[in-house]
């Protein structure tokens, strides 16, 4: 049985009630490198997409999130780096 093509369409136009806002990963791979991973929203797609009360709030914490990612991956570094080097 297939569904009504137009059908499908409306339902991915659907407001959403959810975003991944930021992500972090830590991968190790199968010869066993460490990688981290950063995801963020795209800063100047906030206030296309979020409403103008939410997305000062959001961009701000969208900043201070990637800042403090970013040092967890440095210190992560560091921690492998002396691990694997002693």
């Amino acid at each position: 049985m297939q569904v009504n093509p137009k059908i499908r369409k409306a339902n991915s136009r659907s407001k959403r009630r959810e975003a991944m806002l930021m992500g972090f990963k830590l991968i190790i791979n199968n010869q066993g490198q460490f990688i981290t991973e950063i995801k963020n929203y795209p800063l100047d797609k906030v206030s296309v997409h979020f409403s103008k009360e939410n997305s000062g709030v959001i961009t701000a914490m969208l900043r201070e999130s990637k800042s403090n990612f970013e040092r967890l991956s440095e210190n992560l570094e560091k921690i492998a780096r002396d691990v694997f080097h002693t």
